[in-house]
Protein backbone atom coordinates (compact mmCIF):
# COMPACT_ATOMS: atom_id res chain seq x y z
CA UNK A 1 0.00 0.00 0.00
CA UNK A 2 1.36 3.52 -0.81
CA UNK A 3 2.01 5.36 2.41
CA UNK A 4 0.81 8.90 2.70
CA UNK A 5 -0.70 11.25 5.95
CA UNK A 6 -4.54 10.48 5.12
CA UNK A 7 -6.96 12.95 6.26
CA UNK A 8 -9.12 13.38 9.35
CA UNK A 9 -12.49 11.21 9.51
CA UNK A 10 -14.15 12.19 12.40
CA UNK A 11 -16.36 10.07 14.42
CA UNK A 12 -15.24 6.42 14.88
CA UNK A 13 -18.26 4.96 12.81
CA UNK A 14 -17.17 7.84 10.26
CA UNK A 15 -13.52 7.15 10.92
CA UNK A 16 -14.13 3.25 9.96
CA UNK A 17 -15.97 4.28 6.59
CA UNK A 18 -13.53 6.42 6.24
CA UNK A 19 -10.71 3.72 6.36
CA UNK A 20 -12.24 1.46 4.34
CA UNK A 21 -12.44 3.90 1.37
CA UNK A 22 -8.73 5.10 1.69
CA UNK A 23 -7.93 0.89 1.73
CA UNK A 24 -9.94 1.26 -1.97
CA UNK A 25 -8.14 4.26 -3.10
CA UNK A 26 -4.63 3.00 -2.00
CA UNK A 27 -5.35 0.20 -4.16
CA UNK A 28 -7.00 2.12 -6.77
CA UNK A 29 -3.73 4.43 -7.26
CA UNK A 30 -1.30 1.35 -7.31
CA UNK A 31 -3.11 -0.30 -10.65
CA UNK A 32 -3.30 3.22 -11.65
CA UNK A 33 0.48 4.09 -11.09
CA UNK A 34 1.03 0.75 -12.70
CA UNK A 35 -0.66 1.15 -15.75
CA UNK A 36 0.82 4.52 -16.55
CA UNK A 37 3.70 3.22 -18.76
CA UNK A 38 1.61 0.42 -20.95
CA UNK A 39 -2.28 1.69 -20.95
CA UNK A 40 -2.07 5.51 -19.99
CA UNK A 41 -5.53 6.04 -21.77
CA UNK A 42 -7.03 3.48 -19.42
CA UNK A 43 -5.41 5.98 -16.66
CA UNK A 44 -6.35 8.61 -17.99
CA UNK A 45 -10.17 7.45 -18.27
CA UNK A 46 -9.85 5.85 -14.60
CA UNK A 47 -8.61 9.14 -12.87
CA UNK A 48 -11.33 11.02 -15.07
CA UNK A 49 -13.89 8.90 -13.64
CA UNK A 50 -12.80 8.94 -10.05
CA UNK A 51 -11.88 12.65 -10.10
CA UNK A 52 -15.48 13.68 -11.09
CA UNK A 53 -17.13 11.22 -8.54
CA UNK A 54 -15.34 13.80 -5.70
CA UNK A 55 -17.11 16.50 -6.38
CA UNK A 56 -20.95 17.23 -4.83
CA UNK A 57 -21.95 17.39 -8.06
CA UNK A 58 -21.43 16.73 -11.51
CA UNK A 59 -23.36 19.05 -14.21
CA UNK A 60 -22.82 16.83 -17.22
CA UNK A 61 -23.26 13.27 -15.75
CA UNK A 62 -25.11 13.40 -12.56
CA UNK A 63 -25.01 11.36 -9.82
CA UNK A 64 -27.72 9.32 -8.03
CA UNK A 65 -29.18 11.31 -5.17
CA UNK A 66 -30.60 8.92 -3.17
CA UNK A 67 -26.86 7.39 -2.79
CA UNK A 68 -24.85 9.22 0.15
CA UNK A 69 -21.27 10.58 -1.83
CA UNK A 70 -18.91 8.06 0.19
CA UNK A 71 -21.05 5.08 -0.53
CA UNK A 72 -21.10 6.59 -4.75
CA UNK A 73 -17.02 7.32 -4.23
CA UNK A 74 -17.09 3.70 -3.09
CA UNK A 75 -18.77 2.77 -5.77
CA UNK A 76 -17.20 4.17 -8.61
CA UNK A 77 -13.48 3.31 -6.84
CA UNK A 78 -14.61 -0.43 -7.25
CA UNK A 79 -15.36 0.19 -10.72
CA UNK A 80 -12.17 2.00 -11.55
CA UNK A 81 -10.45 -0.74 -9.99
CA UNK A 82 -12.74 -3.78 -12.29
CA UNK A 83 -11.14 -1.27 -15.21
CA UNK A 84 -7.22 -1.32 -14.37
CA UNK A 85 -7.06 -5.32 -13.32
CA UNK A 86 -9.28 -6.01 -16.36
CA UNK A 87 -6.81 -4.34 -18.80
CA UNK A 88 -3.70 -5.33 -16.86
CA UNK A 89 -3.33 -8.22 -19.23
CA UNK A 90 -3.53 -6.20 -22.55
CA UNK A 91 -0.90 -5.88 -24.91
CA UNK A 92 0.77 -2.46 -25.33
CA UNK A 93 1.79 -0.47 -28.54
CA UNK A 94 3.52 2.25 -25.47
CA UNK A 95 5.93 -1.04 -25.04
CA UNK A 96 7.25 -1.52 -28.53
CA UNK A 97 7.14 2.12 -30.42
CA UNK A 98 9.23 4.92 -29.21
CA UNK A 99 7.16 7.37 -31.34
CA UNK A 100 3.63 5.97 -29.95
CA UNK A 101 2.46 9.05 -28.22
CA UNK A 102 3.59 11.26 -31.21
CA UNK A 103 1.43 9.65 -33.07
CA UNK A 104 -1.73 9.24 -31.13
CA UNK A 105 -0.82 13.73 -30.46
CA UNK A 106 -1.17 14.52 -34.57
CA UNK A 107 -3.13 16.80 -35.52
CA UNK A 108 -4.03 17.43 -31.45
CA UNK A 109 -2.69 19.88 -28.97
CA UNK A 110 0.77 20.23 -29.32
CA UNK A 111 3.32 21.66 -26.73
CA UNK A 112 5.18 22.68 -30.01
CA UNK A 113 2.65 25.56 -30.50
CA UNK A 114 3.31 26.77 -27.55
CA UNK A 115 5.99 29.62 -26.44
CA UNK A 116 9.23 28.32 -25.58
CA UNK A 117 9.75 31.27 -22.70
CA UNK A 118 6.68 30.39 -20.54
CA UNK A 119 6.55 28.57 -17.69
CA UNK A 120 4.84 25.04 -16.79
CA UNK A 121 1.74 26.51 -15.38
CA UNK A 122 1.40 29.39 -18.31
CA UNK A 123 1.57 26.58 -20.92
CA UNK A 124 -0.97 24.43 -19.24
CA UNK A 125 -3.74 27.53 -18.56
CA UNK A 126 -2.61 28.96 -22.36
CA UNK A 127 -3.82 25.73 -24.10
CA UNK A 128 -7.37 25.78 -22.19
CA UNK A 129 -8.83 28.24 -25.03
CA UNK A 130 -7.98 27.06 -28.00
CA UNK A 131 -11.04 25.81 -29.25
CA UNK A 132 -13.52 28.14 -27.54
CA UNK A 133 -15.14 30.48 -29.74
CA UNK A 134 -15.70 34.21 -29.08
CA UNK A 135 -18.91 34.81 -28.41
CA UNK A 136 -19.14 31.45 -25.84
CA UNK A 137 -15.86 32.67 -24.00
CA UNK A 138 -17.51 35.92 -23.36
CA UNK A 139 -20.93 35.00 -22.45
CA UNK A 140 -20.29 32.56 -20.30
CA UNK A 141 -17.43 35.09 -18.82
CA UNK A 142 -20.02 37.71 -18.12
CA UNK A 143 -22.46 35.15 -16.59
CA UNK A 144 -20.15 33.62 -14.37
CA UNK A 145 -18.55 37.01 -13.21
CA UNK A 146 -22.08 38.62 -12.18
CA UNK A 147 -23.07 35.37 -10.41
CA UNK A 148 -20.18 35.19 -8.29
CA UNK A 149 -20.48 39.33 -7.63
CA UNK A 150 -23.66 38.84 -6.57
CA UNK A 151 -23.22 36.01 -4.56
CA UNK A 152 -20.88 38.62 -2.69
CA UNK A 153 -23.13 40.77 -2.45
CA UNK A 154 -22.30 43.07 -5.31
CA UNK A 155 -23.91 44.06 -8.06
CA UNK A 156 -21.84 44.29 -11.69
CA UNK A 157 -23.17 48.40 -11.87
CA UNK A 158 -20.58 48.49 -8.39
CA UNK A 159 -17.92 48.42 -11.06
CA UNK A 160 -18.89 51.19 -12.77
CA UNK A 161 -16.22 54.16 -13.28
CA UNK A 162 -13.73 52.64 -11.07
CA UNK A 163 -10.38 51.08 -12.13
CA UNK A 164 -9.74 47.46 -11.29
CA UNK A 165 -7.05 44.73 -11.88
CA UNK A 166 -7.82 41.16 -12.75
CA UNK A 167 -4.78 39.64 -11.11
CA UNK A 168 -3.40 36.40 -12.19
CA UNK A 169 -6.03 36.97 -15.74
CA UNK A 170 -5.11 34.05 -17.62
CA UNK A 171 -6.86 34.72 -21.39
CA UNK A 172 -8.75 38.04 -19.92
CA UNK A 173 -12.43 36.10 -19.39
CA UNK A 174 -13.01 38.03 -16.21
CA UNK A 175 -10.93 40.97 -17.03
CA UNK A 176 -13.46 41.40 -19.93
CA UNK A 177 -16.21 40.59 -18.11
CA UNK A 178 -15.72 43.74 -15.32
CA UNK A 179 -15.04 45.86 -18.73
CA UNK A 180 -18.25 44.90 -20.16
CA UNK A 181 -19.99 45.89 -16.73
CA UNK A 182 -18.79 49.55 -16.72
CA UNK A 183 -15.34 49.67 -15.12
CA UNK A 184 -13.35 52.93 -16.66
CA UNK A 185 -10.73 50.75 -17.19
CA UNK A 186 -9.47 46.82 -16.53
CA UNK A 187 -5.89 45.82 -16.18
CA UNK A 188 -4.83 42.66 -16.58
CA UNK A 189 -1.79 40.86 -15.32
CA UNK A 190 -0.50 37.39 -15.79
CA UNK A 191 2.61 35.62 -16.53
CA UNK A 192 1.21 33.89 -19.50
CA UNK A 193 2.20 35.53 -23.02
CA UNK A 194 0.36 33.23 -24.91
CA UNK A 195 -2.99 33.91 -22.53
CA UNK A 196 -2.65 37.37 -22.50
CA UNK A 197 -2.30 37.06 -27.18
CA UNK A 198 -5.34 35.66 -26.67
CA UNK A 199 -7.07 37.92 -24.49
CA UNK A 200 -6.13 40.77 -26.86
CA UNK A 201 -7.53 39.27 -29.82
CA UNK A 202 -10.74 38.67 -28.10
CA UNK A 203 -10.87 41.98 -26.76
CA UNK A 204 -9.97 43.86 -29.96
CA UNK A 205 -12.66 41.52 -31.90
CA UNK A 206 -15.05 42.23 -28.83
CA UNK A 207 -14.39 46.20 -29.44
CA UNK A 208 -13.43 46.77 -25.35
CA UNK A 209 -10.98 49.57 -25.51
CA UNK A 210 -11.41 50.20 -21.80
CA UNK A 211 -9.06 46.88 -21.02
CA UNK A 212 -5.19 46.85 -21.28
CA UNK A 213 -3.12 43.29 -20.39
CA UNK A 214 0.06 43.17 -19.65
CA UNK A 215 3.12 40.43 -19.31
CA UNK A 216 3.35 40.64 -14.93
CA UNK A 217 4.43 38.77 -11.55
CA UNK A 218 1.35 38.55 -9.57
CA UNK A 219 4.39 38.05 -6.54
CA UNK A 220 6.02 41.28 -7.70
CA UNK A 221 3.14 43.77 -9.36
CA UNK A 222 4.17 46.37 -12.03
CA UNK A 223 1.77 48.64 -10.47
CA UNK A 224 2.12 51.57 -7.50
CA UNK A 225 0.39 51.25 -4.17
CA UNK A 226 -2.75 52.32 -3.78
CA UNK A 227 -3.59 51.98 -7.53
CA UNK A 228 -6.97 49.86 -7.90
CA UNK A 229 -10.60 50.49 -6.69
CA UNK A 230 -10.88 46.62 -7.26
CA UNK A 231 -8.86 43.69 -7.17
CA UNK A 232 -10.48 40.37 -8.52
CA UNK A 233 -8.25 37.33 -7.87
CA UNK A 234 -9.54 33.99 -8.88
CA UNK A 235 -7.90 30.93 -8.31
CA UNK A 236 -4.37 32.18 -9.08
CA UNK A 237 -2.26 32.78 -5.86
CA UNK A 238 -2.34 29.25 -5.00
CA UNK A 239 -0.62 28.26 -7.65
CA UNK A 240 2.41 30.75 -6.99
CA UNK A 241 5.46 29.56 -5.38
CA UNK A 242 4.79 32.08 -2.29
CA UNK A 243 0.51 32.57 -1.58
CA UNK A 244 1.45 34.85 1.02
CA UNK A 245 3.67 37.16 -0.54
CA UNK A 246 0.58 36.98 -3.07
CA UNK A 247 -1.90 38.28 -1.05
CA UNK A 248 0.56 40.86 0.16
CA UNK A 249 0.53 42.26 -3.27
CA UNK A 250 -2.67 42.16 -3.71
CA UNK A 251 -3.39 44.21 -0.29
CA UNK A 252 -0.52 46.99 -1.85
CA UNK A 253 -1.83 47.50 -5.10
CA UNK A 254 -5.41 47.76 -3.53
CA UNK A 255 -6.79 51.54 -2.28
CA UNK A 256 -7.62 52.32 1.21
CA UNK A 257 -10.99 51.42 2.29
CA UNK A 258 -11.35 49.23 -0.95
CA UNK A 259 -13.13 45.72 -1.87
CA UNK A 260 -11.00 42.43 -3.88
CA UNK A 261 -12.68 38.84 -4.49
CA UNK A 262 -10.42 36.28 -3.61
CA UNK A 263 -10.66 32.87 -4.09
CA UNK A 264 -8.12 29.68 -2.94
CA UNK A 265 -7.84 25.88 -2.85
CA UNK A 266 -9.03 24.69 0.56
CA UNK A 267 -7.85 21.95 2.62
CA UNK A 268 -8.62 18.28 4.24
CA UNK A 269 -11.18 15.47 3.14
CA UNK A 270 -10.84 13.07 0.66
CA UNK A 271 -11.56 15.80 -2.59
CA UNK A 272 -7.83 17.68 -1.28
CA UNK A 273 -6.08 14.77 -0.45
CA UNK A 274 -6.83 12.84 -3.52
CA UNK A 275 -6.01 15.61 -5.24
CA UNK A 276 -2.33 15.61 -4.04
CA UNK A 277 -2.40 11.36 -4.36
CA UNK A 278 -3.45 11.77 -8.26
CA UNK A 279 -0.90 14.57 -9.52
CA UNK A 280 2.19 12.37 -9.71
CA UNK A 281 0.77 9.36 -11.48
CA UNK A 282 -0.92 11.88 -13.89
CA UNK A 283 2.41 13.57 -14.57
CA UNK A 284 3.75 11.02 -15.90
CA UNK A 285 1.06 10.99 -18.50
CA UNK A 286 2.22 13.82 -21.34
CA UNK A 287 -0.23 16.34 -20.87
CA UNK A 288 -1.65 16.61 -24.39
CA UNK A 289 -1.87 13.16 -24.60
CA UNK A 290 -4.23 13.46 -21.61
CA UNK A 291 -6.46 15.99 -23.21
CA UNK A 292 -6.65 14.27 -26.35
CA UNK A 293 -8.37 11.19 -24.62
CA UNK A 294 -10.58 13.32 -22.76
CA UNK A 295 -11.33 14.67 -26.22
CA UNK A 296 -11.75 11.70 -27.80
CA UNK A 297 -14.76 10.69 -24.82
CA UNK A 298 -16.32 13.60 -25.44
CA UNK A 299 -15.15 16.11 -22.14
CA UNK A 300 -16.92 19.22 -22.73
CA UNK A 301 -13.91 22.47 -23.62
CA UNK A 302 -14.67 24.16 -21.01
CA UNK A 303 -14.39 21.30 -18.27
CA UNK A 304 -11.18 22.50 -17.17
CA UNK A 305 -10.36 20.64 -13.66
CA UNK A 306 -8.17 17.86 -14.96
CA UNK A 307 -6.16 19.84 -16.75
CA UNK A 308 -5.95 22.25 -13.88
CA UNK A 309 -5.54 19.22 -11.25
CA UNK A 310 -3.07 17.41 -12.80
CA UNK A 311 -0.47 19.16 -14.58
CA UNK A 312 -0.14 22.69 -12.81
CA UNK A 313 2.98 21.93 -11.14
CA UNK A 314 2.59 24.48 -8.04
CA UNK A 315 -0.29 23.47 -5.98
CA UNK A 316 -1.03 24.78 -2.44
CA UNK A 317 -4.27 24.01 -0.08
CA UNK A 318 -4.83 26.34 2.87
CA UNK A 319 -7.10 26.09 5.69
CA UNK A 320 -9.56 27.82 6.55
CA UNK A 321 -8.37 29.29 10.29
CA UNK A 322 -5.12 29.43 8.89
CA UNK A 323 -5.68 31.76 5.67
CA UNK A 324 -8.68 34.05 7.93
CA UNK A 325 -5.65 34.63 10.61
CA UNK A 326 -2.91 35.90 7.43
CA UNK A 327 -5.78 38.16 6.02
CA UNK A 328 -6.17 40.02 9.01
CA UNK A 329 -2.61 40.29 9.71
CA UNK A 330 -2.28 41.61 6.00
CA UNK A 331 -3.98 44.45 7.49
CA UNK A 332 -7.48 43.92 5.91
CA UNK A 333 -10.22 45.19 8.36
CA UNK A 334 -13.27 43.47 6.80
CA UNK A 335 -13.33 39.49 5.78
CA UNK A 336 -15.99 37.50 4.38
CA UNK A 337 -16.55 34.37 3.23
CA UNK A 338 -18.57 34.18 0.55
CA UNK A 339 -20.38 30.62 0.25
CA UNK A 340 -20.63 29.38 -3.46
CA UNK A 341 -23.65 28.59 -5.20
CA UNK A 342 -23.10 26.01 -7.91
CA UNK A 343 -24.11 22.35 -6.95
CA UNK A 344 -20.22 21.71 -8.03
CA UNK A 345 -19.23 24.42 -4.90
CA UNK A 346 -16.93 22.65 -2.47
CA UNK A 347 -18.05 25.64 -0.12
CA UNK A 348 -21.50 25.12 -0.65
CA UNK A 349 -21.72 21.41 0.12
CA UNK A 350 -19.41 22.04 3.29
CA UNK A 351 -22.03 24.45 4.45
CA UNK A 352 -24.80 22.87 3.78
CA UNK A 353 -23.44 20.56 6.30
CA UNK A 354 -23.98 16.89 7.86
CA UNK A 355 -21.99 13.50 8.43
CA UNK A 356 -20.23 13.72 5.27
CA UNK A 357 -19.12 17.36 4.42
CA UNK A 358 -15.71 17.49 6.39
CA UNK A 359 -14.74 13.70 5.21
CA UNK A 360 -15.36 14.81 1.94
CA UNK A 361 -14.53 18.35 1.24
CA UNK A 362 -12.73 19.22 4.50
CA UNK A 363 -12.72 23.13 4.82
CA UNK A 364 -14.49 23.16 0.73
CA UNK A 365 -13.02 26.35 -1.14
CA UNK A 366 -11.91 29.79 -0.37
CA UNK A 367 -13.92 32.60 -1.63
CA UNK A 368 -13.53 35.87 0.48
CA UNK A 369 -14.73 39.32 -0.06
CA UNK A 370 -11.75 41.58 1.77
CA UNK A 371 -11.48 45.24 2.84
CA UNK A 372 -8.43 46.88 2.86
CA UNK A 373 -8.17 49.34 6.17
Amino acid sequence: MLTQTQPHAGSSQGGSAFAAMMVKLDRFLELAQAAVEPHPWLVVIAMHEYFRSIYPADPYMGFDEHQSPPDRVRCVLDSCIGLLEAGSPLGSYFAHRADCMAVVLTGKRSAESRRPDEGPTQQVYGRLWDDFDNENYLAESVELLQARLRNSGLEPRMLAGKVVLDLGCGSGRHAMAMAMAGAQLVHGVDLGATSLETARSVAGQAGLENIVFRVGDALNLPYDDHTFDFVWCNGVLHHTSDLHRGINELYRVLKPASQAFLYLYGDGGLFWYSRKRMRPIMQRVPHEYAMAVLDIIGTPHNRFIFADSWYVPIEQHTGRAELERFLSRVGFCMIRKVIGTRPTDLDRAVDQGGDDATMMWGDGEHRYLVTKG
